[in-house]
């Protein structure tokens, strides 16, 4: 309430000044005044008149003061853009919308390829209901001008063209990334999934479409729609295993259905090559530095699968110099549903390549489950955890078993 206040008093602050001065060019007219020459150029500041009849048309409601003062204005630069469109708007005011129209077109002619003013006519188009305009406007700015401007002209096609067919063939294909990002960004699920089949026409090749995707399955993971995302990652992504680059033969995806590697004090990660027999064996190394008693729960990846089955999950793991009573272990959780809890056995302080392996069971009502690092922290005194952790060669399968709500434990 006091923020208001205070713009209500600046706003009439800034009104007493400009009225003080226009009194004083007024009076030195006959005065003859040394200060005649500078108030001059101010009243010939077709800026300041547009600026000044923008407060009279919109704070004091006087038509025709703000009327004139547009005039003055164009009398003095008669392509100067604020002052025609607050034209527009005084004669749309004031019920004279075929008028207030034309000055629109003529406006439009004169901002033609121009990004000044170009998101002021956008408004005024808006106002006026006139999506001829808006269609190329909107398209312009999306296409020409990043950042804010961008964002808000997406804003408002959404807001306009609620189907996005309709939204498309107003503003042209070549905004449909930039529809599709927007889409993804502010979680429209229907109207991505739409624009989703546009962009699917194309060739998913090149590192700003694959980004572009992988961030709209993203969405649809955090938005619950764990089928649909599934189906453009075994599509595009992933066709044949289960759980994905198990062998870290590539960076963490660090979203969609990709391993993620969050951060933790005192611990870092990178990938590195083993010799083994001649093969390379490329692993993820997490080493522990010992400064803190880490609760170790953001190394995972959402995997999708089946309910109703039952699952083996497969891995090599190497460690070396683990601290404390508590050291790390894997497990499988249901993701946004309740499922068995299932873990391997803690790992050894020290221990070579060795295999990793157990079952873990899917219920009906999961569409995908969490396999995670996990550490617990540890309660003894000497809790702060040290040490390294290589693995590799994780993979998931399917078991003959089937998991049914008869065996859910009560």
């Amino acid at each position: 309430m006091r923020v208001l206040r205070f713009l209500c008093f600046f706003v009439l602050v800034s009104l007493a000044l400009v009225q003080f001065r226009l009194a004083l060019f007024e009076q030195t007219k006959y005065s003859n005044h040394e200060n005649a020459s500078s108030l001059n150029k101010y009243q010939t500041n077709p800026y300041l008149l547009s600026w000044l009849a923008k407060q009279k048309h919109l704070f004091e409601a006087d038509l025709e003061q703000a009327q004139l003062l547009y005039k003055q204005a164009l009398l003095i630069n008669s392509v100067y853009v604020p002052a025609w469109l607050g034209l527009a708007e005084l004669r749309f005011d004031k019920k004279q919308k075929q008028n207030a129209n034309a000055i629109l077109d003529y406006t439009s002619q004169l901002t033609d390829n121009v990004k000044r003013w170009r998101w002021d006519k956008t408004l005024v188009a808006y106002q006026f209901n006139r999506e001829d305009i808006l269609a190329v406007d909107l398209a312009y700015i999306i296409l020409e001008m990043p950042g804010k401007p961008r964002n808000d002209a997406l804003r408002t096609a959404f807001s306009i063209w609620p189907d996005p067919k309709e939204m498309q063939k107003e503003l042209g294909s070549e905004t449909l990334e930039y529809l599709f990002r927007y889409a993804t960004r502010t979680n429209k699920i229907e109207q991505g999934l739409a624009l989703w089949l546009e962009i699917e026409k194309k060739e998913i090749e090149s590192e700003a479409q694959q980004k572009d995707t992988l961030a709209f399955i993203n969405m649809l993971i955090g938005q619950g729609e764990l089928k649909r995302a599934t189906e453009i990652w075994r599509k595009h992504f992933n066709r044949t295993k289960l759980l994905f680059n198990g062998s870290f033969t590539g960076a963490p995806l660090q979203t969609a259905f990709g391993w993620r590697v969050g951060k933790n004090k005192g611990v870092s990660w990178y990938l590195t090559k083993e010799n083994k027999k001649k093969d390379d064996l490329t692993a993820l190394r997490i080493h522990f530095k010992r400064k803190s008693n880490i609760n170790l729960y953001n190394i995972y990846q959402i995997v999708p699968l089946q309910g109703g089955k039952v699952y083996a999950l497969k891995g090599k793991i190497k460690t070396k110099k683990l601290t404390t009573d508590q050291l790390p272990f894997v497990e499988a959780l249901g993701y946004k549903c309740k499922a068995p809890y299932n873990k391997s056995e803690m790992m050894l302080a020290n221990q070579p390549w060795s295999d990793l392996y157990f079952v873990f069971e899917v219920p009906d009502e999961c569409d995908a489950m969490q396999i995670r690092l996990r550490r617990r922290e540890s309660r003894h005194i000497d809790n702060k955890l040290a040490g390294d952790i290589w693995l590799t060669n994780f993979s998931i399968s399917e078991t003959e078993e089937l998991f049914t709500i008869l065996d859910e434990k009560p």
